[in-house]
């Protein structure tokens, strides 16, 4: 029988579907040496944000798949992976809504000043009404930066809100878009310079990595409110709050960060004009759920001779 070790907790769906047809061995940390000793005589392994790095996968001699619990890959090691022969899977799409719902929820509160309002009048401050105004989000323009599954499915569902939605993705057309929903802008500095809301939604490579810092938010409206639910180090953390404590954008909403957990002096967390959260965007029963189930389905079809929905390294099955 097939064996299949799952790295960290996953939605017991998961687990489920996987106990159908192969063993379940549930790792017993995230360590580098559990996981080589581990996964030896592994034939799938299910991670969720653990480093998968390239001696566990070489130490895995009968490794053929590995599936990724969520869309980013920036925690496995994929170039050692491809030169073993191994696909790795993913789920880009189980999650879509709840990101987008999160991100949406962060571009409401922001402008409203949901997190102050809910503290002061807990704390005798029921007069602060008269002395803060909030901003209504209709007729604003929102950038988003990077059309993936994410971005499109946040931009429908900013159509309702009669926002102006303008893009940057250099990797799409704008002929798979209704005309008016979305426009498309031919470099970044259009969504810098001209957004009262600007949202991220790319991964972290080489292209990305510390793409945001103190260069990008002068161009900023300040005005503006700035969002990042995608990979912490996209953005220059402490550009970042250099940003925020002098004023040069006004807001900014951030599920995730350069370190994770941050540390607790983390300079962000002195800032009143910021809303963090853990980096849970994600983390809905609804998306847990989907990640868990098609993360599993994808390690199964492989292992049962299919092609899975979702491959990062399609070249892999040229090899075989």
């Amino acid at each position: 029988m097939k064996k299949v070790l799952v790295v960290q907790h996953i939605d017991e769906e998961g687990i489920k579907l996987l106990e159908k047809e192969v063993k379940v061995v549930m790792a017993s940390n995230i360590n580098e040496e559990t996981l080589i000793k581990e996964s030896k005589d592994c034939d799938g392994i299910l991670v969720r944000t653990a480093k998968l790095s390239g001696k566990v996968i070489k130490g895995a001699k009968k490794l053929k798949v590995i599936g990724r619990h969520g869309v980013g890959i920036d925690n496995i090691d994929v170039k050692t992976a491809t030169e073993q022969g191994v696909l790795v899977v993913n789920v880009p799409t189980a999650m879509v809504d709840s990101v987008a719902e999160h991100v949406l929820a962060m571009m409401l509160a922001l402008p409203k000043n949901l997190i102050k309002f809910n503290y002061e009048v807990r704390h005798g401050g029921f007069e602060l009404r008269n002395k803060i105004f909030n901003t209504q989000i209709k007729g604003k323009i929102v950038g988003i930066i990077g059309l993936g599954h994410i971005g499109i499915c946040l931009a429908g569902k900013l159509q309702g809100f009669e926002v102006n939605i303008i893009a940057y993705d250099p990797f799409v057309n704008l002929a798979n878009f209704k005309k008016g929903e979305i426009e498309l802008v031919n470099n970044l500095d259009e969504i810098y310079k001209n957004s009262d809301f600007i949202t991220v939604h790319v991964p972290l490579n080489n292209d990305t990595r510390g793409m945001i810092g103190k260069k990008e938010f002068e161009k900023m409206k300040k005005s503006a409110y700035f969002i990042n639910a995608s990979r912490g180090p996209v953005v220059r953390e402490d550009e970042l709050y250099q940003a925020l404590k002098n004023k040069e954008i006004t807001g900014a909403g951030i599920d995730v960060y350069n370190e994770e957990p941050p540390a607790s002096d983390n300079p962000l967390f002195k800032l009143d004009n910021i809303i963090l959260t853990p980096h849970n965007a994600a983390h809905t029963k609804e998306a847990m759920i989907g990640m868990a189930t098609q993360a599993a389905q994808g390690i199964l079809d492989f292992l049962n001779g299919k092609t899975p929905k979702y491959m990062v390294n399609p070249e892999v099955l040229t090899k075989l």
